[in-house]
């Protein structure tokens, strides 16, 4: 019994560590997917591709290309999967990508990558303080339940 508490304690410590992953080779992806299309034009669907080792999201998206989906869904898809609670934020993003022209694009980028950076100070903030609060929840809640149960 409190091997499974200490289990969803650590669970929930991960998935803080997990978002602020997310948003860090998100925020790399927009550095990197900015230059491409300022310098050299890509098409989105290329980008996606030359930058699938970014992170869980654009591998993901990459894949779904390489099976033969468009672009927006591929990205939702991706988005709906590895979101948690950016997912509306990440949509977004991939709604407004090849939407406009190069001075758009380049806009939409910088726009993006400040509200990422945001978000991943905010995650960041989350993991330090709330990342140790669950895992020492979960083992001392673990272990009143099973002195309670004995």
């Amino acid at each position: 019994m409190a091997a499974a508490c200490a289990g969803i304690g650590l669970a929930e410590s991960r998935k803080l560590r997990d978002r602020a992953v997310l948003l860090e080779s998100f925020r790399k992806f927009l550095t990197v997917a900015e230059a491409e299309i300022h310098y050299g034009l890509v098409p989105v669907g290329e980008l996606v591709l030359s930058c699938r080792q970014q992170g869980p999201l654009l591998e993901d998206c990459a894949r779904q290309l390489e099976q033969g989906s468009r672009f927006p869904e591929a990205w939702r898809g991706a988005v709906k999967r590895w979101g948690g609670p950016d997912q509306a934020f990440l949509a977004e993003f991939g709604r407004g990508l090849g939407a406009t022209g190069l001075e758009g694009q380049l806009s939409h980028f910088q726009l993006y990558r400040e509200l990422a950076r945001t978000r991943l100070e905010e995650a960041r903030r989350d993991l330090e303080k709330k990342g140790k609060l669950y895992r020492q929840l979960g083992v001392f809640g673990g272990l009143a339940l099973a002195l309670v149960l004995w």
